[in-house]
């Protein structure tokens, strides 16, 4: 009888242990299903507001092309928004003529400072392996020496008599063994050296973090000196500032005069921008102004590597005592008050770093 109460409360705690085990299970699950679903929830309330986004978007698109369908029923508004757009092109043209030579100029930058960072690595390496060589070599002779030295004293061993190595036998295979301990700890020093020297042969080259300051300092300057050509290249009949403005302005807020100014401004836009294509000696010109720039500019701190905007409130059309072929610029000499900088002149603000 005791040991049928026994087994039915055995019986009765595994139970209850299972019934606590499944309890907690779905304890745990249906916290896991709460998380979930509130993950669920805030991606929801995320995709809603991307959504409603995209339908801003939409509508705006759509009142914009019908605000322009409108605008070309006249011809001579749309004889304007001809002019307005090609001056966008040109601005476009511009700023991937800025971006393209940042581009080239950093890689350029890269693979200089990557040759010279390789060049020192090469050169101690080549310290190092010059310092294991003359430890070799000194062990060599010294293990040649010791072969030569227990070659002599075998020879020595057999030229004697029965009496000789019996009373100086003994002790001369002990020097010969003593050496012969000692050139194989010499052989393996030798063999270790080899071994680190291998080791020295292969370890990788190290590459560049990051461009130096000096070279930062260059691509943005050199960047903000192409920007400065552009403005000069495009200044006649104030095409730079037009440009500026139609990237700033909508359409319907443009106007360049009659149809006859219309026409007479998109050809001389898109002559400027063919001569800009042509060009042959664009970057001999930007390295003259980057010079003349060089001793101009300031810096915030000595850490920073974009200058001073206060530092390009003029660009003078002409290097002083520079002698070199310039791109084609308008007629007048005297300097232009553009701030290719401060007035982010064909998105030059997003090459600089």
């Amino acid at each position: 009888m005791a040991e049928s109460a026994g087994l039915i409360t055995k019986f009765s705690t595994k139970q209850s242990e299972q019934s606590d085990a499944e309890l907690l299970k779905l304890y745990w699950n249906r916290a896991t299903v709460k998380r979930e679903l509130t993950s669920l929830r805030r991606e929801r309330h995320e995709l809603l507001d991307k959504l409603k986004e995209q339908e801003g978007a939409i509508i705006r698109a759509k009142e914009e092309l019908d605000s322009l369908e409108r605008l070309l029923t006249n011809p001579l508004a749309a004889a304007n928004a001809m002019v307005y757009f090609q001056l966008r092109h040109l601005w476009r043209v511009g700023a991937l003529r800025v971006q393209q030579f940042s581009k080239e100029l950093h890689a350029q930058r890269e693979r200089r400072e990557r040759a010279k960072l390789h060049e020192a690595a090469l050169e101690k390496r080549k310290l190092r392996i010059n310092i294991l060589n003359e430890k070799l070599h000194g062990l060599v002779l010294k293990a040649r020496n010791v072969a030569h030295e227990v070659e002599a004293l075998q020879q020595q061993l057999d030229r004697m008599n029965g009496v000789s190595k019996l009373f100086k036998g003994p002790g001369l295979k002990r020097r010969m063994a003593g050496l012969t301990k000692g050139g194989e700890a010499l052989q393996a020093r030798i063999e270790e050296i080899k071994e680190t020297q291998n080791s020295i042969k292969a370890e990788p080259l190290p590459d560049i973090t990051g461009l130096s300051l000096d070279s930062r300092r260059l691509i943005n300057l050199a960047s903000l000196a192409l920007a400065q050509e552009l403005v000069l290249h495009f200044s006649e009949h104030n095409l730079s500032t037009f440009a500026k403005a139609a990237t700033e302005r909508p359409v319907s807020d443009m106007k360049f005069g009659d149809r006859r100014d219309c026409d007479r401004l998109v050809d001389r836009i898109r002559a400027r921008v063919g001569d800009l294509k042509n060009q042959k000696q664009t970057a001999d010109v930007v390295k003259v102004r980057t010079d003349f720039l060089l001793k101009q500019v300031r810096y915030s701190d000595e850490n920073s590597a974009v200058p001073l905007g206060e530092c390009f409130e003029n660009i003078p059309s002409q290097i002083p005592g520079a002698a070199y072929e310039v791109m084609q610029k308008r007629a007048s000499d005297a300097p232009l008050r553009v701030n290719v900088l401060t007035d982010d002149y064909w998105n030059v603000l997003n090459v600089l770093i």
